[in-house]
C-alpha cells in the first residue's frame, strides 16, 4: 500500500480513456521544450507532491537519433507539496494544474494549490527553478487565459458562508425556512464545497509592481469544482472574453431542444421553478457568455443552453477564436430557437457553432443527428486554420483513430472541405497544432502504460524512431503484481458485462480463491492498481494478499428501481461464471459499493442474503427514505433523481411503494458483515441509517469515519486506512486471516466479538 501511494503518477499530460491523443505532451510554441507534471503521495507528511519537469527536445532528439545516447535528464522548475483540500473528479489529483507556455517559450504558468486549499496563479522559467506566485494566497484562482504576457483570470473570495443558513429574528432565534440540513449542522464542512463568488482579473507579467487589475461590475456565484472544468478563453487583443456560465433565465421556449437519448429526465420543462437557477444546484443550464474585460458586461454568446446540460457528454466543450478576434467558435452547443435551421437542427445541438462578435449572429458547421451512436465520431478538439476562413474539427472514432475535418467558408456559409485520418495517438489541436500534416512533423512525448504496465515516457519523430525516455518508477520492476486482464461475461437476459479480472501474485490455475468484486467501471489502457479510486477500491492490493478481483463497469444509469436490478444481474452472473471458470469459490465472495454503486451492493445484501459473504459501502447514495428526508429538502438535483427512482415523494399514497422497495426498510434482511466508510460529516448522516439498523440488530457491522476526506481520497493517510483497512476487513471475514501487527489487535478483537455474535 505504501509503494502505491509513493508511486509518482504522470498528472501532465494526462491520458482521458476512450480519448485518442489525451496523453501526448505538446511542445512550447517555439518547439524546444516539453513540460510535464507529476504527483506522489508522501506517507511521512500526510502530503502530496506535484512537480513541472521540463525536457529540452533538442537533447531528446539526439537521444532518438543515437541508440547509445543516455536518457537526458529533466529539469525540475517547479514543486509544491500541500494535499487537494476539495472534491476532484479524478483520482491522485495533482496540486499543480493547467500548465500553459507563455508565447516566447520562456515561462511556464500554472495554477498550484496551497496549504489552504487555495489556487494561487503561478510562473516559472524554464532556465531556473525559481516559482513566483502572481497571485495572493487568501484568494484562488479557478480559470485563466494567457495572451502574450497578459493573464486573464478569475478567483474566488476568501472563503465565506455564500449560502445564509438562516435568516435571524432576534440574536436568539433563526428562521431556517429554505435552508438545507449540512447549512445548518456543518456550516465548516458546507463552506469548502459551496458557490465561491468570483471576479476577474487582468496581470501584465512584464509591468512589475503593476497592480492586478479587477475588471469592474463583474460577479459570479459558482462551484469552483465544476466550474473548473469548463472553458475560458480570451480574445487575442485580451479585451473580451468567452467562457461557459450558468443561465440567468430559462426562457420556456427551451423545453423544445431535444435531450440525448436515453436523458429525458433531463429535458428543460420546469423553466419557471426557481431552484434550477439556484448557485448550488449541479444541473443549472450553462450558456455560452462573452464578457467586456475593460467595462466588465456580459451578455449571452448564443441565447440558448450548452448541450452537455441535456445529457450530450460525448463531445468536448471547446473555445476557439479567430485570428483576428472577429469570429469565436463554440462546440457542443443549441443554437438560440430564432436563429437555428429547424430542418438542419430539429431540436438537436450543434457540434460547433462560429459566432460573428459585432453581430453575434450564430453559424453551425454541422448539427448532431441526436441518435448518440456509439460508432459516431466524436469531438475532440477545434482550432482556426492557417487562413482565417478556415476551421479544422479533430473527431474522435470508436476504433480509437481520429479525424480532421476541415471546414472552410465559402459566399455565405461554411462548408466541408475535407477529411483527413490522423496518426492514432499521437496528434491533436492543442500546442499550436492545427493541421494533420504539422502534426505528423511533430517531436512528441507520449505516456506508454497499459494494465500490467506501469506508465512511463516516450519519444518518437517522424523518422520512425521510438524510445523510452523516462521510467518514473523504476522500483516497480522489483516487484510481482497480480496479472489484470479484460473479462466478459453475460447474465441470464444476454446482457453483456465487462470489467477487468486481477489474478492473485502467483496464481495457480484450479485452485479457487475468495473474489472481491468492486463495481463502477475501469479505464482498460491504464496500469491497474486500486481498480479505479482509491475510496474503498484496492484491486492489486487484495490481489497481493490472495484475492481474485473483478472490477466491473456499470450499465448506463436508467434513474429508475431498474438499474438495482439490473446490477444484481452482473453480481450474480459474475460469481457464477467464474465459479463455472473453477477461478473462485463461490461462498467467499465479497462486494465494494462506491458512491452511487452503493445502491446496487446494498439491494443484493437484501435481496440476495448469502450471496457476499462481506461487504464494504464507501460515502454512497442508496435513495432511501432517510437520506430523502435529509438531503432532498432545498436540494433540487437529489430530490428530482429520487423522485424519479421511485415515481413519486414519499408522501400519502406513495408512501407505501416506499417502504416496499427502500432500503431502510428492508435492512433486516442483511445478513453480510458491513463495512461503511462516512467521509465528512453529512456523510455520517447519510449512512446513519445503514449503520444504526444493524447495530441495533447486533449485525456485524463497522463505521470508519475520515472527519476531513473528500468523496475521492487524495490524502495519504486517508488512502492507507481506506484501503488497507478494506484489505483486512476481507482477509478476516473471507480468509479467516489477521495481520500480525499489534496496532490492530483492538479492531480483530472487535471483529471478533462480531462474528462470535453473528454465529449465535
Amino acid at each position: 500500500m505504501a509503494d502505491d501511494i509513493a508511486m509518482r503518477r504522470i498528472s501532465s499530460p494526462l491520458a482521458e480513456p476512450s480519448v485518442p491523443g489525451s496523453e501526448v505532451a505538446w511542445p512550447s510554441p517555439n518547439g524546444r521544450f516539453v513540460a510535464i507534471v507529476t504527483t506522489r503521495g508522501m506517507l511521512e507528511t500526510d502530503l502530496v507532491e506535484s512537480q513541472v519537469m521540463v525536457f529540452d527536445l533538442r537533447d531528446v532528439s539526439n537521444f532518438l537519433s543515437t541508440p547509445t545516447m543516455s536518457s537526458p535528464k529533466a529539469r525540475v522548475i517547479a514543486s509544491v507539496q500541500s494535499y487537494p483540500h476539495h472534491i476532484e473528479m479524478n483520482a491522485y489529483a495533482p496540486v499543480i494544474k493547467d500548465v500553459r507556455w507563455s508565447s516566447d517559450s520562456a515561462l511556464v504558468f500554472f495554477r498550484a494549490e496551497n496549504m489552504h486549499g487555495n489556487y494561487q496563479l503561478c510562473t516559472a522559467g524554464v532556465t531556473s527553478t525559481k516559482l513566483v506566485y502572481l497571485t495572493p494566497p487568501n484568494r484562488s484562482v479557478n480559470h485563466f487565459d494567457v495572451i502574450g504576457r497578459t493573464v486573464v483570470f478569475n478567483a474566488g473570495d476568501p472563503a465565506t458562508h455564500l449560502i445564509d443558513p438562516g435568516q435571524s429574528l432576534n440574536r436568539d432565534a433563526v428562521d431556517l425556512t429554505g435552508a438545507r440540513l449540512q447549512e445548518i449542522l456543518f456550516p465548516d464542512d458546507l463552506a469548502s464545497r459551496e458557490p465561491a463568488l468570483f471576479h476577474i482579473y487582468v496581470l501584465n507579467v512584464d509591468r512589475k509592481g503593476q497592480p492586478i487589475r479587477l475588471v469592474p461590475h463583474y460577479s459570479l456565484l459558482d462551484i469552483p469544482v465544476l466550474s473548473a472544468l469548463y472553458p475560458f478563453n480570451a480574445s487575442p487583443t485580451a479585451q473580451t472574453l468567452v467562457d461557459l456560465e450558468p443561465a440567468q433565465s430559462v426562457p420556456g421556449i427551451w423545453n423544445t431542444y431535444a435531450p440525448a437519448p436515453g436523458a429525458e429526465q433531463l429535458r428543460l420543462t420546469d423553466t419557471s421553478d426557481p431552484r434550477r437557477l439556484r448557485a448550488d444546484n449541479i444541473l443549472r443550464p450553462l450558456e455560452y457568455t462573452l464578457i467586456d474585460l475593460k467595462t466588465g458586461t456580459e451578455k449571452a454568446l448564443l441565447r440558448a443552453p450548452n448541450a452537455r446540460n441535456l445529457g450530450y457528454t460525448a463531445d468536448r466543450n471547446r473555445i476557439a477564436w479567430s485570428p483576428d478576434g472577429k469570429q469565436v467558435v463554440v462546440t457542443n452547443t443549441f443554437l438560440p430557437v430564432a436563429s437555428g435551421d429547424s430542418d438542419a437542427s430539429d431540436g438537436h445541438p450543434c457540434g460547433a457553432a462560429v459566432v460573428d462578435i459585432a453581430s453575434l449572429k450564430p453559424s453551425c458547421l454541422y448539427f448532431e443527428d441526436g441518435k448518440s451512436r456509439s460508432d459516431s465520431p466524436r469531438l475532440q478538439d477545434i482550432a482556426y486554420g492557417k487562413r482565417a476562413n478556415e476551421i479544422n474539427v479533430l473527431l474522435r472514432t470508436s476504433i480509437g483513430g481520429q479525424l480532421i475535418r476541415t471546414y472552410i467558408f465559402r459566399n455565405t456559409g461554411w462548408d466541408l472541405l475535407s477529411t483527413a485520418s490522423v496518426e492514432i495517438s499521437r496528434n491533436g489541436l492543442e500546442g499550436g497544432i492545427d493541421d494533420a500534416q504539422s502534426a505528423k512533423d511533430s517531436l512528441k512525448l507520449f505516456v506508454r502504460q497499459g494494465l500490467n504496465e506501469p506508465p512511463t515516457i516516450w519519444a518518437s519523430d517522424n523518422h520512425g524512431h521510438e524510445r523510452e525516455l523516462w521510467n518514473p518508477n523504476p522500483q516497480l520492476h522489483q516487484m510481482q503484481f497480480g496479472q489484470a486482464s479484460l473479462y466478459q461475461w453475460k447474465d441470464k437476459d444476454d446482457r453483456a458485462w465487462s470489467g477487468i479480472l486481477i489474478k492473485p501474485v502467483n496464481y495457480t490455475p484450479g485452485v479457487r480463491y475468495p473474489l472481491v468484486i468492486q463495481l463502477y467501471s475501469y479505464n482498460a489502457g491504464e496500469f491497474v492498481t486500486d481498480g479505479l479510486y482509491p475510496t474503498a477500491f484496492a484491486a492489486r492490493h487484495l490481489a497481493d494478499a490472495g484475492f481474485v478481483v473483478l472490477q466491473i463497469k456499470k450499465q448506463p444509469d436508467t434513474v429508475s428501481e431498474q438499474d438495482p436490478q439490473i446490477h444484481l444481474e452482473a453480481y450474480v452472473s459474475a460469481i457464477e461464471t467464474l465459479s463455472n471458470d473453477g477461478l473462485v469459490d463461490r461462498k467467499r465472495v465479497g462486494v465494494v459499493g462506491f458512491s452511487l454503486t452503493c445502491w446496487y451492493a446494498i439491494n443484493a445484501l437484501i435481496k440476495m442474503p448469502s450471496l457476499f459473504a462481506a461487504a464494504t459501502i464507501a460515502d454512497g447514495l442508496d435513495n432511501s427514505y432517510m437520506q430523502y428526508m435529509l438531503f432532498a429538502v432545498e436540494f433540487y438535483p437529489l430530490q428530482k433523481q429520487m423522485d424519479k427512482v421511485r415515481g413519486h415523494s414519499p408522501v400519502g399514497n406513495s408512501l407505501r411503494q416506499w417502504t416496499d422497495v427502500a432500503p431502510g426498510f428492508n435492512l433486516d434482511r442483511i445478513r453480510t458483515p458491513v463495512r461503511i466508510e462516512a467521509i465528512g460529516p453529512p456523510s455520517v448522516l447519510q449512512e446513519w441509517e445503514l449503520y444504526s439498523s444493524l447495530r441495533l440488530q447486533q449485525k456485524p457491522v463497522d463505521l470508519i469515519y475520515f472527519p476531513s476526506g473528500t468523496h475521492i481520497h487524495q490524502r495519504p493517510l486517508e488512502r492507507l486506512e481506506s484501503q488497507q483497512g478494506n484489505v483486512d476487513w476481507f482477509r478476516f471475514w473471507l480468509k479467516g486471516e489477521e495481520d500480525s501487527d499489534p496496532a490492530k489487535r483492538a479492531r480483530y478483537e472487535q471483529w471478533e466479538a462480531m462474528k462470535t455474535q453473528a454465529s449465535r
